[in-house]
């Protein structure tokens, strides 16, 4: 495929999110109070974040702090070197730590770890911000379902470098505490948009430059087959349905991952994994013939 700057028409008009307001954080901190509850289990503001597992909230408490509402640790914390490590990262923080049973901090999840923090606030996505970069890969995960696949390919997002996700907000799995635990504090790096409409989004990107490709069997070319573009947007389909003929309306082109067999299918976080390893093989041998 040649690589220039013409667009495809597209019929969608782009449109920005509102940024939102961020409340005012805790200014209570220190030693994790037993009998001092700051906030019931059942009355969790809905637009905080709940993060679960040692490795995500660590990548939270070193990256955004002052956007931490508070932290549950179980009962016993003291013997477990890594919620000591915890505890103290949240004190240096000023942030207000409740103690709980194990069971209650395990309706999160049941691996848990013993221990979550609740965050006003994330990365945010500004689509127009994206035309700064030379070189950029963008994700539209169109409809996953399972928590464990959004939390892989988030983790591997960020290795890779995605500069922003798009996913839907019905039908689809959002940023839960499982998310949280798998991505292992790549929620952190990468920008995650909802949105009820691809469309606009994909209209903007291609004014920028960017080259949309969905994964699906119903491709001509695979992805071992394509001089990708500096700027690539990847489209991903649910685990059962695939892209839905909505969203494949949207693509530049469809295209295939090799199988030996057809019998079934590659994993949603696998895929992506496979198709973002390849981009960032290309823009790299790219970058090195242009040094040599």
């Amino acid at each position: 495929m040649k690589k220039n700057n013409s667009r495809p028409s597209g019929k969608s008009q782009s449109q920005q999110r509102p940024s939102q307001g961020r409340q005012q954080r805790p200014q209570a901190g220190g030693r994790p109070q037993q009998n001092q509850v700051s906030r019931s289990e059942n009355h969790i503001p809905r637009e905080w974040r709940i993060v679960i597992g040692t490795h995500a909230i660590n990548e939270v408490l070193k990256v955004r702090p002052r956007e931490v509402k508070g932290m549950w640790l179980r009962q016993g914390w003291e013997n477990s070197n890594d919620l000591r490590d915890m505890q103290a990262l949240a004190e240096k923080a000023r942030i207000k730590i409740d103690i709980k049973a194990d069971q209650v901090i395990e309706k999160f999840g049941p691996s848990q770890q013993g221990a979550a923090v609740f965050v006003d606030g994330a990365p945010d996505l500004d689509i127009a911000s994206l035309e700064k970069f030379e070189k950029s890969v963008v994700l539209m995960l169109d409809g996953i379902e399972d928590p464990h696949n959004l939390g892989a390919i988030l983790r591997t997002s960020w290795l890779i470098g995605a500069h922003g996700v798009l996913i839907p907000e019905d039908r689809a799995v959002g940023l839960t505490p499982t998310v949280h635990k798998v991505a292992c504090g790549g929620v952190e790096h990468v920008p995650v948009e909802e949105t009820t409409n691809f469309g606009k989004y994909a209209e903007e990107l291609k004014k920028q430059g960017y080259w949309i490709f969905g994964l699906s069997p119903r491709g001509t070319k695979s992805i071992f087959e394509l001089d990708l573009p500096e700027k690539v947007v990847w489209a991903v389909g649910s685990e059962d349905k695939g892209l839905r003929v909505t969203t494949e309306r949207l693509c530049d082109e469809l295209v295939f991952i090799p199988q030996a067999s057809s019998s079934a299918s590659y994993n949603a976080s696998v895929a992506t994994a496979m198709a973002l390893t390849e981009t960032l093989r290309q823009h790299a041998a790219r970058g090195n013939r242009k040094k040599s």
